[in-house]
């Protein structure tokens, strides 16, 4: 029994649009004074700096810092600096791969832009781990993995002397970088060689991980306010590039120099005012989106993850994307798709190029690509990829971005929280704003509020929600609904292979393929039901109908017998669990989970995954 075409739909890879560039607005009072008193250099082109110069760059939304970043790396290798020399620290990984696509297009000679380094800070501190210290290890905990690596930057002279080689440092949205990662990056600063450059790019009006975050030493560094007493000068970039739209333009500006200069006590009630004022329309309640009638280019944000994963359980199988933190990484179907059986060593092009071609293989990129990218991570030549090395990189916890989904989902809009969207832009956003806010805000939530609103490129349509409360267990997001209960179903530990293709919940070959074969035949799938069965040592068993698709976790079970403990109730099952899509899985050649799983998937190393996402309804019963 084989298994049937898998449908993986196209997206766009990079941004659409080509407004215009207006005129930039004029100087707030602040601006106009610290240009009097010689804090500031006015000059919108960070790119002509001398390379050796240290920059804070003020950039507020649109206009333009990815490209400014971009250009100035190019602008120093094209000029000479070594790109092995020049490293960059961004914020998402989905910007690593943007910025690194900008910078290639930017070379005159683009192969250039693999030698730059451009890296996370999470990434950068567990290479710093991995690296240079025996005992290395991921507890799971992001700042384990961040305090370990300034340890090392202050105290390892092998860390210290690797750093000394970087001869300028790009830091991308600096006004979120808090606490220890905040006192790493600092480290990491005064390690490099007092000659080396480092440009530093941030927006205080869109600080949203500016909360209190202590660091080892129980205070709280103010990163921006560190480099300025280290010297650092102020340019600003000015001219909106994002947007024509009038409306959109004030928000951009306006809104966004009350952000900085008010000191009201009711900012957040005035700017959200003035977003409603300035929207191009009103959507009302949440409870009315209708996904099915939003254009599959747009952004849909909400303030809080249980406002999306509500506004995602009410979408049924209309497909859409999720943008959310801690989500499972979404390696492409393709993957799985060509390699689920495959079960030798190595794969040559011609092997490859016709596996590709006679499954029908659909994705958003051709076949010539795909080789290309397996042959980038793990080619033995240009005609032979390692398997077993595309297996170690793609079961990484972050695998290339290259064979990933930005998102969590392939086609549709995007629904997302507004943190999750720091830097993504749409023709078209749905904000849904709530009307309640804390007592003891102190300025975040209008910060918020204006990163949301200047997202859009087109378009604001502005709505409400009643930001409903929940717990959270375990990084699990459940809430009370009356007599029920609704949990969160779809955290990165979820599902693990076994579950999809091994024992307990499989004790055939033939129906585990049956199983892999629905996944890839329909991923989108709603009212699914989980239950715990005697069978399956009492973990929960996913079902649709009378067949068995997959087993859940003994992590899932756990958190779900500790919400019932907290509940002082019993839960046996869980409705209304749904799939928007399917990703590949891959399972490294060494991995313990190998003992669990039936052939082929034992010696492939590939299989499909639904991309689990749902609030789940439990009604808890008396112990």
């Amino acid at each position: 029994m084989g298994i049937p075409e898998v449908r993986e739909y196209a997206e766009a890879e990079g941004k659409t649009g080509n407004s215009a560039p207006v005129a930039a607005p004029a100087a707030s009072a602040q601006e106009q004074e610290n240009r009097a008193a010689g804090e500031a250099t006015w000059q919108e082109d960070p790119i002509t700096e001398p390379p050796s110069a240290r920059l804070i760059v003020d950039a507020g939304p649109g206009t333009g810092k990815t490209h400014a970043a971009c250009a100035r790396v190019a602008s120093m290798v094209n000029s000479g600096i070594p790109a092995s020399r020049i490293s960059l620290i961004s914020f998402t990984r989905t910007a690593v791969v943007e910025i690194r696509n900008r910078i290639a297009r930017a070379l005159e000679d683009p192969a250039d832009s693999a030698s730059i380094r451009i890296i996370t800070l999470d990434a950068f501190a567990w290479a710093v781990q991995s690296g240079f210290a025996k005992n290395a290890r991921l507890t799971g905990s992001y700042e384990d993995n961040i305090n370990a690596a300034y340890r090392l930057v202050l105290d390892d002279p092998d860390v210290r002397d690797d750093l000394v080689r970087v001869e300028h440092l790009i830091i991308d949205e600096a006004q979120d970088i808090v606490g220890a990662r905040a006192d790493l990056i600092l480290a990491m600063i005064d390690a490099l060689d007092p000659e080396s450059g480092i440009t530093v790019f941030a927006d205080r009006a869109q600080a949203i991980y500016g909360f209190a975050e202590l660091n080892q030493e129980g205070r709280c560094t103010n990163f921006l306010d560190e480099l300025v007493k280290r010297g650092f000068r102020k340019l600003f970039l000015k001219k909106v590039h994002r947007t024509s739209d009038p409306n959109l333009l004030a928000i951009f500006t306006d809104l966004r120099r009350t952000v900085l200069d008010s000191r009201r006590p009711d900012i957040e009630r005035h700017v959200q005012s003035e977003i409603r004022r300035l929207a191009h329309e009103d959507v009302g309640d949440v409870g009315k989106l209708d996904l099915s009638m939003v254009p599959s280019d747009s952004l849909v944000l909400m303030r809080n993850r249980l406002d999306v994963l509500i506004a995602s359980s009410h979408a049924g199988t209309t497909p859409h994307r999720l943008r959310l933190s801690n989500m499972p990484i979404c390696v492409r179907a393709w993957v799985a798709h060509l390699f689920w059986d495959y079960v030798h060593r190595r794969v040559s092009r011609d092997e490859f190029e016709r596996r590709w071609h006679e499954r029908g293989v659909q994705a958003p990129i051709n076949c010539a690509e795909a080789w290309s990218r397996c042959v980038e991570v793990a080619g033995e030549s240009a005609v032979m990829v390692d398997l077993h090395m595309l297996r170690k990189v793609l079961a990484r916890t972050n695998p290339p971005m290259i064979f990933c989904t930005p998102e969590f989902g392939t086609s549709g809009p995007i629904l997302g929280t507004i943190h999750a969207s720091k830097g993504r832009e749409a023709p078209t956003v749905y904000l849904y704003l709530q009307e309640r806010f804390a007592a003891d805000d102190t300025g975040e939530e209008s910060r918020v509020m204006l990163v949301g609103a200047t997202r859009p490129r087109e378009r604001l349509l502005v709505g409400t929600t009643n930001g409903l409360g929940s717990r959270v267990t375990n990084d699990r997001l459940w809430r009370n609904a009356g007599r029920s209960i609704q949990v969160e179903v779809g955290r990165p530990y979820d599902i693990e292979p076994p579950g999809l293709v091994g024992r307990p919940f499989f004790s055939r070959q033939d129906d585990a393929m049956a199983a892999q074969a629905a996944w890839a035949s329909q991923s989108l799938r709603h009212r699914m039901v989980l239950r715990a069965q005697e069978s399956a040592g009492w973990q929960y068993v996913l079902n649709d109908g009378e067949q068995r698709l997959a087993g859940l976790s003994e992590r899932f079970k756990s958190d779900i017998n500790l919400i019932a403990w907290k509940l002082q109730k019993r839960i046996g099952w869980l409705g209304t669990c749904r799939s928007i899509g399917i990703r590949s899985m891959v399972v490294a050649p060494d991995s313990s989970y190998s003992e669990g799983m039936l052939e082929p998937w034992k010696s492939s190393g590939f299989l499909f995954a639904p991309l689990l996402s749902s609030l789940s309804t439990a009604i808890p019963r008396s112990r």
